[in-house]
C-alpha cells in the first residue's frame, strides 16, 4: 500500500523558534509530503504571523499548504476576509475548525453575523472559493459531545456540508480508531480518515496536553517511558521507536495516510521521530 504523509506546524514566535521551523521543514520536504498545513492564531498579530508564515512557505517550497482557519472569535466577514486573502496567495487548501477563542465569541456577535458550527464555516469558505477542506475528527470522541453518535452526526455533517477528509486528533489506543471507523463507515461516511499522529517528545508534557482533549494514555505508556524521565536522549529513542511501531500498526491495519503533529521538531530529530515511515525505503511516498 502507498503511504501518504502530510506534515502540521504552527508559526514561530521568535528567532529561535524560525531557524527551528526552516530546518525541520526542509528536511520534511524532501520527504515530498501531500501538504504542509500551518495553525492559525485568530485576531491581531497571531492571525498575521499566521499569514506571514504561509506566504513565507509557499515563496520558499514547492509543497503545497493547507492553512488552518478558526471561526470562533471572529465574525463571518472577518474570516471571509481572511480565506480571500489566503485564495490570493494561491492557498487551495483549508483545515476548517471552530477553534478554542471563546472569550472573544460574545464581543464577534455584537460585531456582525457569526458562524455557528463548522459545518456552515465550510459552506461559507466553498462560496469564495473551491477549497479542497480538511476537518477536525476525535477516535476518543470530542470531550464536548453528548455521546459517539452526536460526534460522528456532527462530522457528517461537515462531510455533507464540503469536507474532503478528516484528521483525527492524536491518538494512542489503535482499536479506538477502528471503532471510530466502524461508526463513520456506519453513519455513510465515505471521505478518508486521516490518522493524526503525536511522536511524544515531552511525555508529561504530553499526558497535560491528552488530558485536555480526552485522549486515553495507555498505562504501558507510562511504563515504557518511566526510565527515561530524566534523560532526553533515551526519551528519543524510545519516542522514535513507538512512533515506528504505532504507525507500522495502523498501516497494517489498512491506513494509508497520516497526519504528523511535528511541534516544529528540529531537523536532527525530524526524520526519526516525526516521520519513522516515510523515510524508510520500502515504503513509498504519494
Amino acid at each position: 500500500m502507498t503511504i501518504s504523509c502530510s506534515y502540521e506546524f504552527f508559526p514561530p514566535g521568535n528567532a529561535l523558534g524560525e531557524r527551528r521551523f526552516w530546518r525541520t521543514l526542509g528536511c520534511l520536504e524532501t520527504l515530498h509530503p501531500s501538504f504542509f498545513s500551518i495553525t492559525y492564531g485568530a485576531l491581531g498579530s497571531a492571525q498575521d504571523n499566521s499569514v506571514s508564515t504561509i506566504k513565507n512557505v509557499l515563496a520558499e517550497s514547492q509543497v503545497p499548504v493547507a492553512a488552518h482557519l478558526t471561526f470562533e472569535g471572529s465574525t463571518k466577514e472577518e474570516i471571509n476576509q481572511v480565506a480571500i486573502q489566503l485564495r490570493d496567495m494561491g492557498v487551495d487548501k483549508i483545515v476548517a475548525l471552530r477553534g478554542d477563542d471563546r472569550d472573544n465569541a460574545l464581543s464577534a456577535a455584537q460585531r456582525g453575523a457569526c458562524y455557528n458550527n463548522v459545518a456552515e464555516f465550510i459552506a461559507g469558505l466553498l462560496e469564495i472559493h473551491p477549497f479542497d477542506i480538511s476537518v477536525a475528527c476525535y477516535p476518543e470522541v470530542h470531550p464536548k459531545a453528548k455521546d459517539a453518535d452526536e460526534d460522528v452526526s456532527e462530522l457528517k455533517n461537515k462531510v455533507e456540508a464540503g469536507a474532503s477528509r478528516a484528521i483525527s486528533q492524536f491518538f494512542f489506543d489503535l482499536d479506538a480508531i477502528d471503532r471510530f471507523q466502524e461508526r463513520v463507515s456506519a453513519a455513510g461516511i465515505s471521505v478518508p480518515v486521516v490518522p493524526g499522529i503525536l511522536p511524544i517528545r515531552d511525555f508529561a508534557k504530553m499526558t497535560q496536553f491528552a488530558k485536555r482533549c480526552g485522549t486515553v494514555v495507555p498505562k504501558h505508556l507510562y511504563e515504557r517511558f518511566a526510565p527515561a524521565k530524566d534523560d532526553p536522549a533515551l526519551a528519543a529513542i524510545i519516542a522514535k521507536d513507538h512512533a515506528e511501531e504505532f504507525i507500522d500498526s495502523l498501516h497494517q491495519r489498512g491506513y494509508e495516510r497520516f497526519h504528523i503533529y511535528t511541534l516544529n521538531q528540529p531537523i536532527e530529530l525530524a526524520q526519526c521521530a516525526v516521520s519513522p515511515l516515510a523515510v524508510r525505503p520500502q515504503v513509498a511516498n504519494a
